[in-house]
């Protein structure tokens, strides 16, 4: 009976472990759809522009899958909600294409020395005259 109890323990256990997966993850960066396309951004970073009476994050980062393309996204610090956010800019590598509120639609639900994660999109527009670039699903979970 013993042996049985301390097999079956066992199969508990690496069943357990063997259940869990990378996949099991949450998705952590930033990434949004450009114009219909997935899209993943390296090299993320949070910089915190401080002024008298408040302070915002700049967020910036890199497309994954071509270097020459980014985005930059501007939101207040300690500020959660669907204003939080008030800029938008990509760059394609060639023209940069922009929003500001209130044609951002965006929820951020942390933003502090810990954690900046919020949901965006909208259409930017290019200031030459190049059109526009559909930003969807955009998702922030970064560590500042």
């Amino acid at each position: 009976m013993r042996k049985f109890l301390t097999l079956l323990t066992l199969i508990v256990v690496a069943v357990g472990i063997s259940s869990c997966s990378s996949d099991d993850k949450p998705e952590t960066g930033l990434s949004a759809k450009i114009d219909g396309v997935s899209k993943k951004f390296i090299n993320v970073t949070v910089t915190e522009e401080e002024y008298d009476e408040y302070s915002d994050y700049i967020v910036t980062a890199i497309q994954s899958d071509d270097p020459s393309k980014s985005i930059q996204i501007s939101l207040g610090k300690d500020f959660i909600g669907t204003e939080s956010i008030y800029y938008i800019q990509y760059f394609d590598g060639e023209n940069y294409y922009d929003l500001s509120s209130p044609g951002i639609v965006s929820n951020v639900t942390e933003s502090s020395n810990t954690k900046v994660k919020a949901t965006f999109s909208g259409i930017l527009v290019s200031d030459v005259g190049m059109g526009n670039v559909a930003v969807t699903d955009g998702t922030i979970d970064v560590k500042p």
